[in-house]
């Protein structure tokens, strides 16, 4: 039983790298999103809302966008959570993305597990138009013991 929930969990993870392959194509690579975490958690519960710093370095700008926003998420989260870090490549037509380019709202899917080091993933869509998220991002922890599924969603908004 456990064999085929993996083997689904994969074949899904698949699919949507392919369709996002295919969408990303008349897309160009154009920067890394690094999304911080800092606030600790103790959590049993069945949904969060914790703050986040957001930083947009782009391939061909040196200047670095810095967002922030709040990452809700409903779904079943149990355990301690410390720093978290979460990292999504940024995918444009042209190669660059407008100051507050970024801004907006995006939502997905997250499954994360830890102890003491953990990681994850989380599969995201939505944006501004002409703005394209990885749909699978990587996230790392530290410091926690957890486990959590569910859906996630988040708003940017550029830091001044």
């Amino acid at each position: 039983m456990r064999s085929a929930c993996n083997c689904g969990l994969v074949v899904s993870l698949l699919v949507l790298q392919v369709a996002a392959a295919q969408a990303q194509s008349s897309y160009v690579p154009t920067g890394t999103l690094t999304c911080i975490i800092n606030k600790p958690d103790k959590a049993l519960h069945f949904g969060s809302a914790r703050p986040m710093t957001c930083t947009l370095k782009q391939k061909r700008h040196p200047r670095r966008q810095r967002y922030k926003g709040i990452l809700r998420k409903y779904g079943i989260e149990w355990g301690v959570f410390s720093r978290t870090v979460m990292r999504w490549d940024v995918y444009t037509r042209n190669g660059r993305v407008r100051r507050g380019g970024l801004q907006g709202s995006y939502g997905g899917v997250t499954l994360e597990g830890a102890l003491n080091h953990g990681v994850g993933g989380n599969i995201v869509a939505g944006g501004p138009d002409g703005v394209l998220l990885s749909p699978i991002g990587a996230q790392t922890q530290s410091g926690s013991v957890n486990i959590t599924t569910g859906v996630m969603r988040f708003n940017l908004k550029l830091m001044r």
